[in-house]
């Protein structure tokens, strides 16, 4: 146990220290040297062998063209060529035969060789790795390089080089790192004693200084053994026994600054003595009662909270640690509070010596929260759908109806639809997450609305005719072209959502009419059409994210519910605003705005 207790000093805390930071940086730079040097021999390796696999498959072209060809011709020019030690060369025709080799068996020679390596090579793909040789226990590279005329595949040459001298020269060099860092433990712990011991000599003299000073004894002085700051340290303790007195009367200053403090919390504080009487409250819980500081001091925290339900349900909030959520009307508007309340004890007579009520205004909490949960569900709802029929498709599939090639190919269909549908929801999910993050990236240049709303109507046409909707495009004159200055992609995205939208909701017979205009530095574009509508009780929601006015009707036609959401977030990146107009069983007028610019030449 005497052991144990050393190590708990400061002085062999210290020297434990400066230890572990010398281990730690030895560490750490030896991994970072090691990982630098095993990437320069590996390269140097690689590239090595690369160098001479070129040149040897350059030499061979001409042999591999021939129909005939010389082997020892062949052999003596890989054994002048290749100079690596401890690597074996194959040279392998089109077909995957071997042709010769510098391994000692020769068996292979005639033999078709089936790795992947060499089938992917013989593809005119170049492979090279790293592989673990089982037999030798070692690791070795792996290169196969085609041989080619042109387009046309001769052959390849395979390559098995050992890295064992590499890895070799690695430990090698591990073994004197490790060397040096125990050398230089030993000398950090022989200096980390001798500093140690400077630091906790006058260390003891101020304990046992602030040991009198605690038995009430402030005649004794701490003996100064240098300038630095264990000295100043020493100082400040014989400071403390002339400024006893002083602290005494600061006691009240700081209790005066804690009640700034509280009054100026941007949370509601209450305080309560131990019979419940408000002794402090700040301006926040004022606004949020609607109270006076005059009016509710001294009076009961029980009556001027207000808290329903009987007397043991609020006895019980008050014991420890409790919280409540209350709507409540602050400055005319319903808002949700959350009470907190925290008793304090008194450790000496083991009783309540008061209450802190905390009130904490939590409605865009409970708001975040609730779209939140919302948001969860809905994408949890839109992806077990299509899951649903992928499984239940699938499944039909492997019991035999992929034998049926007509109902197999329309199973295929829907497979592939509900594949769409994932991916579209997965994709709009990823662009209104980068907008999020503020991670978009916007193209902006002069952008030519007159051509960009002409070509809008044309993509839209066939669909028109096919849904008897006419389609309708008002513009100012030629002359005053719109110029917008925005990414023309985006845009080009935020109309066909819209133009969809129109589309989607609208009945035969009626038009929908597209109008774009100028108003000072802005150029405004409406989509209107003569559909459905929208109530008013949806209008507030109609860009959160997943939520449909008509839900059944959105998904049969493949609606995400996140169309209006990604055009939101694509207008306001560009500085301009979004607005829904919509009357029941009316019609719905969508207006956006783009900064307007004043450039001739814009991108068509």
């Amino acid at each position: 146990m005497r052991g144990l207790r050393i190590f708990q000093t400061v002085q062999w805390k210290v020297v434990t220290l400066y230890l572990l930071l010398i281990l730690i940086a030895m560490q750490v730079i030896g991994a970072y040297f090691i990982r630098s040097a095993e990437s320069y021999y590996v390269n140097n390796f690689t590239e090595t062998l690369n160098t001479q696999a070129n040149l040897l498959a350059v030499n061979l072209e001409k042999y591999l063209e021939a129909d005939t060809f010389p082997k020892e011709d062949i052999d003596n020019l890989i054994r002048n060529l290749f100079a690596l030690r401890n690597a074996d060369v194959q040279l392998i025709d089109q077909n995957g035969v071997v042709l010769t080799t510098t391994e000692e068996n020769k068996a292979f020679i005639g033999q078709k060789n089936t790795r992947a390596e060499i089938n992917m090579a013989l593809l005119g793909t170049r492979n090279e790795s790293i592989q673990y040789n089982p037999e030798t226990h070692q690791r070795v590279k792996v290169l196969a390089v085609p041989i080619k005329k042109g387009t046309k595949i001769l052959g390849v040459l395979y390559f098995v080089a050992s890295m064992e001298e590499v890895y070799q020269t690695m430990r090698q060099i591990n073994s004197i790192l490790a060397t040096g860092t125990g050398i230089a433990l030993l000398l950090t712990a022989g200096l980390g004693i001798v500093l140690a011991r400077t630091i906790t000599t006058p260390v003891k003299e101020i304990t046992r200084q602030a040991t009198a000073m605690a038995n009430g004894d402030f005649s004794r002085q701490v003996r100064i053994y240098s300038e630095d700051e264990i000295g100043q340290l020493g100082e400040t303790f014989n400071e403390l026994a002339r400024r006893l007195k002083q602290a005494l009367s600061q006691t009240e200053k700081e209790k005066e600054k804690l009640s700034s403090i509280l009054a100026n919390m941007s949370d509601g504080v209450i305080a309560s003595d131990g019979e419940q009487n408000i002794i402090l409250i700040n301006r926040p819980a004022q606004r949020i009662l609607g109270v006076s500081y005059k009016n509710v001091l001294g009076k009961n925290l029980y009556e001027v909270l207000a808290i329903p339900g009987n007397g043991e349900e609020q006895d019980s909030l008050f014991e420890g640690t409790g919280s409540l959520l209350m709507d409540m009307s602050v400055e005319g508007e319903e808002r949700l509070i959350r009470f907190t309340f925290t008793s304090l004890q008194n450790r000496e007579e083991g009783k309540n010596s008061g209450i802190i009520a905390v009130l904490q205004d939590v409605t865009e909490q409970a708001e975040l929260d609730r779209e939140r949960r919302e948001f969860v569900a809905n994408v949890s709802h839109e992806l077990r759908t299509p899951l649903t029929t992928l499984k239940s498709y699938l499944e039909a599939l492997e019991e035999g109806v992929v034998d049926d090639p007509e109902t197999s190919r329309r199973f295929l269909r829907v497979l592939s639809n509900e594949t769409d549908r994932m991916t579209r929801l997965v994709n709009d999910l990823l662009q209104l997450s980068r907008y999020d993050a503020g991670q978009h990236m916007l193209d902006h240049r002069a952008v030519n609305l007159n051509r960009l709303l002409h070509d809008l109507l044309e993509r839209f046409a066939v669909k028109s005719r096919q849904e008897k909707i006419e389609l309708e495009l008002q513009l100012p004159e030629p002359s005053d072209s719109l110029l917008a200055w925005a990414d023309r992609d985006a845009i080009i995205q935020v109309l066909d959502n819209l133009m969809s939208n129109a589309m989607k909701y609208s009945n035969e017979g009626t038009t929908i009419t597209v109008q774009a205009y100028r108003q000072a530095e802005w150029i405004c574009i409406e989509v209107m059409d003569e559909g459905m509508g929208i109530r008013k009780r949806d209008l507030e929601r109609i860009f959160e994210r997943f939520y449909r006015v008509d839900k059944a009707r959105s998904r049969s036609m493949g609606g995400t519910g996140l169309g209006l959401s990604i055009a939101r977030q694509i207008i306001l990146a560009h500085g301009g605003t979004i607005e829904i107009e919509s009357e029941w069983q009316k019609g719905t007028k969508v207006s956006f705005t783009l900064p307007a610019c004043e450039e001739i030449q814009a991108d068509d």
